[in-house]
């Protein structure tokens, strides 16, 4: 989740003592302006500084066509000052502003500012700090619009390619199930074989098409159901055991679950079975993965424990970030951003803690009392 930039208030007559703001006060004219009145329009050339005393103040623009939605630039409170810009570069105000609430405004017209900043020369030092910390703001608005335009585009992108692989692939795979079906007709011995083969493939559909559905950002339904996790931990341990301890990886289930658990069975599994494929890879030819679920306080958490070199520190703050992998030269670093995705839709969350002596431990909470729409489950 991107975190948002904390912007500095910055008063015009912060250094200044009291009596002397008092008098200046006393000087100008203070104006009065209803809740949702326009006291400064877009594109109309403004003369005055404005230092808000009651109130507040809402920065908007309007987008180039009318196609395009109003932008919220910023929210201005108490004590701070707008409209600098329009006088200052003799051109007409780039946005409108607008009053959240009754608001009351200090007037300062462009003559009078000039003799207040040689009589008050921390006037002037507040005005060019606030500028410089507003352009500050617009430069990081505009790299946080940057990087999302680029992280867009490359979904897209990658959107496309996965919508045709896809399509490139589910033959195959439909193929790979009937031969496996065929095989245990024709040698029903090799059921347990065939089985898992129409297993794997059918893995491998759900998994390339919930990629899609991230990447698309289509709406996910959840069907919230009752979980034995007895079964559903050994279902995970059957599938995936074998595979990990060919390459000496040892998978370990404890389970402390004592009742059944309310949650998406497929999306929960898939974000497991992703959080053990990066541990697997994490760890190389051979380790410990452990798998922990307990019940308590009505939050269900289920862990994923591993034995490898652990998440670098560089790497913690941008984890769950699309297209951030680490030690994956062929990763597409989508991989935690869907199970964070999927824990999240369950209005859970998933956290990442370095393990102790050495590895990584990822926890996946999600919250048993109540479902998504705030109805009791038992």
């Amino acid at each position: 989740m991107k975190k948002e930039s904390k912007k500095k208030i910055i008063n015009l007559f912060d250094g200044i003592d009291e009596s002397s703001i008092d008098r200046i006060k006393q000087q100008l004219k203070s104006i009065k302006f209803k809740k949702g009145d326009k006291i400064q329009p877009e594109k109309e050339k403004g003369s005055c500084l404005y230092v808000i005393l009651k109130g507040k103040v809402e920065i908007k623009k309007e987008g180039k066509d009318s196609e395009q939605s109003i932008t919220s630039i910023t929210v201005m409170e108490e004590g701070e000052f707008f409209g600098e810009q329009s006088f200052l570069n003799a051109e007409p105000c780039i946005a409108d502003a607008i009053a959240l609430e009754d608001t009351e405004l200090l007037e300062i017209p462009e003559e009078e500012l000039q003799r207040l900043c040689f009589s008050y020369p921390n006037i002037m030092l507040n005005l060019f700090s606030a500028l410089s910390e507003r352009i500050n703001l617009a430069n990081e608005r505009f790299a946080d619009s940057f990087n999302e335009m680029i992280r867009k585009n490359r979904l897209t992108a990658i959107g496309k390619a996965t919508s045709k692989l896809i399509n490139d692939i589910k033959s195959p795979l439909t193929i790979i199930s009937l031969n496996a079906q065929l095989i245990e007709t024709l040698f029903p011995k090799a059921e347990d074989l065939t089985q898992g083969i129409i297993k794997q493939a059918n893995l491998m559909d759900e998994l390339l098409q919930e990629t899609l559905d991230y990447i698309k950002g289509n709406p996910t339904h959840l069907i919230i159901q009752k979980v034995d996790m007895v079964n559903f931990l050994k279902d995970i341990e059957d599938t995936y055991g074998p595979s990990l301890k060919s390459r000496n990886i040892e998978l370990v289930i404890e389970n402390k679950c004592s009742e059944p658990a309310y949650f998406d069975e497929r999306r929960i599994r898939r974000a497991i079975i992703n959080l053990i494929r990066n541990s697997s890879e994490a760890i190389g030819t051979s380790g410990t993965i452990k798998i922990t679920a307990n019940l308590a306080s009505n939050w269900l958490q289920i862990s994923v424990i591993d034995d490898g070199p652990g998440v670098p520190p560089a790497v913690v703050a941008d984890l769950f970030k699309p297209f951030i992998s680490y030690n994956k030269p062929n990763g597409a670093g989508l991989g935690l951003s869907i199970c964070q995705k999927h824990v999240l839709e369950h209005k859970g969350r998933l956290e990442y803690t370095p393990a102790k002596p050495q590895g990584a431990r990822f926890d996946i909470r999600i919250p048993q009392k109540y479902d998504l729409y705030g109805k009791e489950l038992y």
